[in-house]
């Protein structure tokens, strides 16, 4: 095998003397005592700009070398029965926030949550979980949270009050005008109880419409499957049974529809064993690194535009069409690859996936028809059992805004989502909201959309809350408080069913609906119920795929048409991605500060988002990492640094979504830039790609807090023998090739970790 260099950063690429030297040091700063000396700086100084200064290990040293403090605990007087002082108790539940679901158990001591764990009896999520769940249980005591219910005095100001005051002058509203008209705005709702909440309140009030609305969208993919499948669903991907994976631009395993149970599907193919003597190949084509590329056996780096053509052209070399009208890669080498991804995929029908992640109707078409070709439905991918965790549809905000500036809307409700801060059409949703005789919000939190409400009505967090989710049609898991509410707040569901005048409250609607719904079947539907509620699971026997009986007829033509005329009209200057990360999603996770300083599994930087460019791009354009540029898409430009990240696509840049809250708590505001009003619409779906990108150098140099090449070992990398590596071909003939030095290493090293030896 050829020798190779392993780096980490551009900085262990390119060394210079200086990283060298500063490298092979134990400490890689020293520590500026004339700066923490000064008042003014240390009393200003935020938690990030500590941790940039000293560093972590010199924090680490310093938190652990502070007198520790005296606590005083009383002892119970009556203990609970099932509380043993120091003893966890855990709780099955389901973290559940928009389209966002988990199952997991949750570690309780002394009634307190306090560490999540996944369920691994769940068929969907297999006892994953992820950053955003693992974090979850800091957002429960985070003290930006809203303790009650508030509303807006003659003055404008928000005011604390009771709940019995807020629901008589909701109510009076409510009934003030004969059929009022009532319109809710929410995220996807995977819940079937607050569905069917959703239908008590509607029976009460009958002009009521619910709009359902997703920052992150999969609108267009919803669009398409009812245009080519007959149903508004995203399908059920087993990436489990595919032997040969292609994403366009599509990170499935970090935030594309149900990344922790895509993770486990993936990983499953990956792992080599005796039942499983081959791995998956995995081909990626995408403008920006993402998590799922940086796991690609072969990755193939185009510009936005390019992956529209590449789509296209898959679809030509699968099944012998023209439909790209010989429009087609310019670089050989990645029109190559292309042929390669569509041979694997030939020898696999049946046993492949193409997934996509552009919100494009078209381009989910041309994917739609690809898989069909294969013949992945039934065997892939499921439209018998769909996945529910997704149902926004785009053009319902632009209907919501309409029936409020026309006079369509009475009362105003929204859940779930933050319409004045994510998304395309922000300015119009607060101007709407200031015409909207009453306008109610359910946010835990306060936020962009909250501020502009005449009530808040806060809701529980999910650890406090009682709940079902339904995240794949017939598979269902239940949710159940593990703290009772820290505040005076009241779940979503609870406030709906009060102001229907049901007189129930949420957990009794729902166990009644769980009775007569899932569960009517069984002989004695309660004690189920409760072995659901223990378990947190419901899990039927799933129903068998179905191939399709007369696959769908569609316009394949004209779709490709519309997907190269589309490619042709973002081919313009320099091209830019919009995207989400890991941790921060959409934003709404930006006041949890141990999201915020989780570093970026591809760039490794915290805190902050910036503008990935390759190297080659940002050589041509004089363009250092730090550099602060301007950045001008669709009429709108934000000033950000420039990140130079290997694997960004030359000739295009992106940018994370979810920073540069307004209205948050201390932690996530102001943090980074907000990136949304550089989005358009591409007809009625939103669009996260920019052509024509204006980008203009300002002149100043802003420092990442990055920990790319923190903890290094500069040539230890080849000195230790610290990467291990082989083909696949050699592991089966010999399972120790790559590592035939480890019966040495093990005899000549101790190790804390023997089980791991």
């Amino acid at each position: 095998m050829a020798e190779k260099k392993y780096w980490k950063g551009l900085e262990e690429l390119h060394p210079t003397p200086e990283f060298i030297e500063l490298s092979q040091q134990e400490f890689g700063e020293t520590l500026p005592v004339e700066m923490l000396g000064d008042g003014d700086s240390t009393n200003q100084a935020t938690r990030r700009d500590f941790l940039k200064v000293l560093g972590f290990s010199v924090t680490a040293a310093a938190i652990a070398g502070c007198e520790m403090p005296v606590n005083r605990v009383a002892p119970y007087i009556f203990k609970p029965e099932e509380v043993i002082p120091g003893i966890a108790t855990w709780y099955a539940s389901s973290y559940i926030n928009g389209s966002d679901y988990c199952s997991i158990l949750v570690k309780t001591r002394e009634g307190r949550p306090i560490k999540i764990e996944g369920n691994r009896d769940s068929m969907i999520t297999k006892g994953g979980t992820s950053a955003k769940v693992q974090a979850s249980v800091l957002s429960l005591y985070d003290t930006s949270r809203l303790t009650g219910p508030m509303t807006r005095s003659a003055k404008g100001a928000f005011e604390a009050a009771e709940w019995a005051v807020v629901d008589a002058a909701i109510v009076g509203k409510l009934k003030e005008k004969e059929n009022a008209a009532v319109r809710i705005l929410t995220s996807s709702i995977i819940s079937p109880s607050t569905k069917k909440v959703m239908d008590s309140f509607t029976a009460a009030y009958p002009n009521t419409k619910v709009y359902t609305y997703d920052a992150l969208s999969l609108s267009g993919m919803l669009e398409a499957n009812m245009q080519s499948l007959g149903q508004s669903m995203i399908p059920h991907y087993h990436f489990e049974k595919a032997k040969v994976v292609v994403g366009f631009e599509c990170d499935f395993l970090g935030g594309w529809v149900s990344p922790i149970e895509h993770t486990k599907g993936y990983v499953a193919q990956r792992k080599v064993s005796k039942s499983n003597p081959d791995m998956s190949r995995h081909y990626q084509f995408e403008s920006r690194m993402s998590l799922a590329g940086s796991n690609a056996d072969y990755r193939v780096p185009l510009k936005p535009s390019d992956v529209y053509i590449a789509l296209v052209n898959l679809y030509d070399a699968i099944t012998g069409s023209n439909a790209s009208a010989g429009k087609k890669i310019a670089d050989e080498k990645k029109a190559a690859k292309i042929k390669d991804a569509a041979k694997s995929l030939m020898e696999h029908q049946g046993q492949s996936l193409v997934v996509c992640g552009i919100n494009d109707v078209n381009v989910q078409l041309m994917v739609n028809a690809i898989n069909l070709a294969l013949g992945n439905y039934g065997a892939t991918i499921d439209t018998t059992m769909p996945s529910m965790m997704h149902s926004g549809i785009d053009s319902n905000l632009k209907d919501f805004i309409a029936d409020i500036n026309n006079g369509n809307a009475d009362v105003v409700m929204i859940n779930g989502c933050n319409p004045a801060y994510d998304s395309t059409m922000a300015s119009q949703v607060a101007e709407a909201l200031k015409k909207a005789p009453v306008s109610i919000s359910f946010a835990g939190n306060m936020d962009e959309t909250s501020q502009l409400c005449q009530y808040i009505c806060p809701d529980h967090h999910y650890l406090e809350s009682w709940n079902d989710a339904e995240p794949v049609k017939g598979c269902y898991s239940l949710a159940q408080p593990a703290i009772r509410n820290l505040f005076n707040t009241r779940q979503m569901q609870d406030s709906l069913l009060t102001w229907a005048g049901t007189g129930t409250n949420y957990y009794d609607f729902m166990v009644a609906n769980w009775t007569s719904g899932p569960l009517a079947a069984e002989a004695n539907p309660m004690r189920a119920f409760n072995k659901a509620l223990q378990t947190g699971l419901y899990q039927p026997p799933m129903t068998a795929m179905t191939d399709m009986a007369a696959p769908p007829v569609f316009a394949v033509d004209t779709a490709a048409a519309q997907v190269i005329s589309t490619a042709a009209k973002m081919a313009k200057g320099v091209e830019l991605l919009a995207y989400d990360k890991i941790g921060l999603g959409d934003g709404r996770y930006a006041n949890n500060p141990w999201l915020q300083e989780m570093p970026d599994p591809i760039s490794k930087i915290t805190w902050d988002n910036y503008l990935n460019a390759s190297p080659e791009w940002a050589e041509e354009n004089k363009l250092m990492h730090g550099d602060l540029v301007k950045v001008t898409a669709n009429g709108n430009s934000i000033e950000l640094p420039v990140a130079i990240q290997p694997g960004q696509a030359r000739g295009s840049v992106s940018v994370a979504l979810g920073y540069g809250r307004t209205v948050v708590g201390k932690a996530g505001k102001d943090v980074g830039v907000n990136a949304y009003p550089l989005l358009s619409m591409n007809g009625s779906n939103v669009s996260y790609y920019a052509a024509d990108v204006q980008i203009e150098k300002l002149g100043k140099n802003s420092a990442f807090a990055q920990t790319q090449t923190h903890f290094n070992l500069y040539d230890g990398l080849a000195k230790r023998s610290i990467v291990k590596e082989t083909t696949l071909a050699e592991y089966k003939k010999n399972p120790l090739a790559g590592n035939t030095d480890r019966a040495d290493k093990l005899a000549h090293l101790d190790t804390f970790y023997p089980d791991y030896q």
